[in-house]
């Protein structure tokens, strides 16, 4: 249960503010801005904010349905109004320009150009969104975390770290010289990655 104090802001009953009444949180702001910007998903917009990654999701609906935080969203009017103010860029505007645009092109015979312009359209209108993830990057893992993903590598595909001794089939050609390409002996190098130091 929340009281009102004097200066008009909510508390809940352990003294904090509450964020779902009245004043704006650091998060809540955050996620209002990146939301106006139209750069990310929703669910993206609050792990931007500092909500959790696993609930990001969760807090963005809640955020942006209007019955649990309105407040919110009437920053996000505020701040789409303003920048309409600032700019003199509205969304409808922009997408009939959109729509010229790419009629234009379509009709010059730039379908790329044509193509380029509706994609553009459909994410300002909210039908699409663009989603970029970098999913294990080598960079971003541990040596152990390599050494394991090799290692599950290895047994899901062992046809592909089959290493056997190589021999030269072609020994009369003169660049060869009738040597052997390449011996490996009892251990491959796939093997010696797996060594303890």
């Amino acid at each position: 249960m929340s009281t009102k104090n004097e200066e008009g802001v909510w508390i809940r009953s352990d003294g904090k503010p509450d964020p779902r009444k009245g004043a704006l949180t650091g998060r809540q702001k955050t996620f209002a801005k990146l939301i106006v910007e139209g750069l990310y998903s929703n669910a993206e917009c609050a792990r931007k904010a500092g909500y959790a990654v696993d609930t990001a999701a969760v807090y963005a609906s809640k955020l942006l349905n209007g019955r649990e935080y309105p407040h919110v969203l009437e920053y996000i009017d505020e701040l789409r109004e303003e920048r309409e103010r600032q700019y003199g860029v509205t969304t409808i505007g922009q997408l009939e320009r959109l729509q010229q645009l790419s009629k234009g092109a379509e009709q010059a015979g730039q379908f790329s150009a044509a193509i380029n312009a509706e994609k553009i359209r459909s994410a300002l209108g909210g039908l699409t969104i663009d989603r970029r993830e970098n999913i294990n990057t080598i960079d971003q893992m541990s040596r152990n975390e390599i050494l394991g993903r090799l290692e599950a590598l290895r047994k899901q595909y062992p046809q592909a770290f089959v290493i056997d001794s190589m021999k030269d089939i072609t020994p009369d050609e003169p660049r060869t010289r009738g040597q052997l390409v390449g011996v490996i002996e009892a251990e491959s190098a796939v093997d010696s990655l797996f060594d303890e130091d």
